[in-house]
């Protein structure tokens, strides 16, 4: 959509010619652009139109923001692979902080910076996001849940509660707050303050299968591993085998001593995804656990196809690798 600008030569030492600022029809017509593009779910048109726009329009935050959200939307393509889609986040994540750089008391901005981050696996910079959000718009019960989950994360539970009790308070009809509270109170060993609050959640989105997978965890950390299978099994076939509701159902069956039926989830869940090795690592690292070394050579052969690398694949023969009996499994 807009032309890169060209590059200018010279003789001798004679210095460049600064580039001409982009022109504001054009600036505009990349904007819409990409917003069409990313519109009609054409994620990798809008990237090569945003990237363009950044590249030319560097001082535009808009421009990086935009970048930022086209390659979001390119990452969570179902047929991209694991590896490329953490590459392509971690671009949005560098994009976002161009943004952020250019206008770093835009407290929307920043807490979409902080969201993304979390996301790349970069929480240092997330929590510095979401504490910028929070001093730019301490009124939004937004800001104070999330910089209420990266204190809790980052053991500071003092601080978190009184941030999610704030964002409760301010968002009575929202479950997200009461998921939040019980998984703090999870953290602090009161099951039971857990339970409630979970229920409280539930019962504002009983059809989330989110709150659904956080009502299992809850249930097999206090104890009732059955009871967590119970409410995860019910789930149709496809939600079972997503990475979190097969990890969960995986732990929840090590708990109760089977390893085999854990390592079968698991087993399962890295069939549906074949190019996803960091599934089939986990399905091998649970075979070695239930002692069916053939079924963890298939998978982690089946890993290696996918591109894992071999220490990692070494690591899952050898059953270093996913929860054991007792352990949460990955977020």
């Amino acid at each position: 959509m807009l032309a890169l600008a060209a590059a200018l030569s010279g003789c001798g030492d004679a210095p460049e010619a600064p580039a001409p600022p982009p022109d504001a029809r054009q600036v505009d017509a990349a904007i819409r652009a990409t917003e069409a593009y990313l519109a009609a779910d054409k994620p990798s048109e809008a990237t090569f139109v945003s990237e363009k726009l950044a590249a030319e329009a560097p001082g535009l935050m808009r421009a990086h923001e935009l970048h930022g959200r086209a390659l979001i939307a390119l990452a969570m393509r179902g047929d991209l692979p694991p590896g490329d889609r953490a590459a392509v986040i971690a671009r949005a994540a560098d994009a976002y902080a161009r943004a952020c750089a250019i206008d770093p008391a835009n407290a929307a901005l920043r807490h979409a910076a902080g969201v993304v981050c979390d996301t790349a696996d970069r929480r240092a910079e997330a929590v510095g996001h979401y504490e910028a959000a929070r001093a730019a718009d301490p009124r939004n019960p937004q800001y104070a849940l999330y910089l209420g989950l990266a204190r809790a994360r980052d053991g500071r539970p003092d601080e978190a509660r009184e941030l999610l009790e704030e964002a409760e308070r301010a968002m009575p009809e929202s479950p997200d707050p009461k998921a939040a509270l019980a998984d703090l109170a999870m953290r602090r060993g009161d099951a039971e303050g857990a339970r409630r609050k979970i229920a409280e959640a539930r019962s504002l989105a009983p059809a989330s299968f989110e709150l659904r997978l956080a009502d299992a965890r809850m249930r097999r950390l206090a104890g009732d591993a059955q009871g967590a299978l119970e409410l995860l099994l019910a789930l149709d076939p496809p939600i079972r085998r997503e990475p979190g509701f097969a990890e969960e159902i995986a732990a929840a069956h090590e708990a109760l001593g089977d390893a085999r039926a854990a390592a079968a989830a698991l087993d399962d869940s890295a069939s549906a995804a074949p190019n996803d090795w960091k599934r089939s690592l986990r399905a091998a690292s649970a075979w070695v656990r239930a002692g069916d070394p053939v079924r963890a050579t298939i998978c982690a052969d089946a890993a290696g196809v996918a591109g894992a690398p071999a220490s990692e694949v070494g690591a899952a023969l050898s059953g270093a690798s996913g929860p054991r009996r007792g352990e949460s499994p990955s977020p």
